[in-house]
């Protein structure tokens, strides 16, 4: 099966105009899926976004369609746009 390093995901999502699909587990161990995702930021500053997302260990979303906001814990994260993550390459 193909996989997708985490690093490469987070240089995706992090591209300006980016629009993606994940595949998730929740804190409390429910499957989820987001489809037309794009990165929301709260600054002018993309560099400041990327630190704390970082910290926080969370990827700030919204679909593009609908305007649905969403969190989900970057450790969590299971597909990017249908390809499995590999969180330890």
């Amino acid at each position: 099966m193909k996989t997708i390093a985490l690093s490469r995901v987070l240089a995706e999502v992090n591209r300006p105009h980016s629009i993606f699909s994940i595949t998730y587990r929740t804190a409390a161990g429910v499957y989820g899926e987001k489809k037309d995702c794009v990165a929301r930021s709260s600054s002018d500053n993309p560099l400041t976004e990327r630190k704390k997302m970082n910290r926080d260990g969370k990827l700030k979303l919204m679909q593009a369609r609908g305007g649905h906001i969403f969190e989900v814990f970057i450790d969590l994260l299971i597909t990017f746009n249908g390809i499995k993550i590999n969180h330890f390459a």
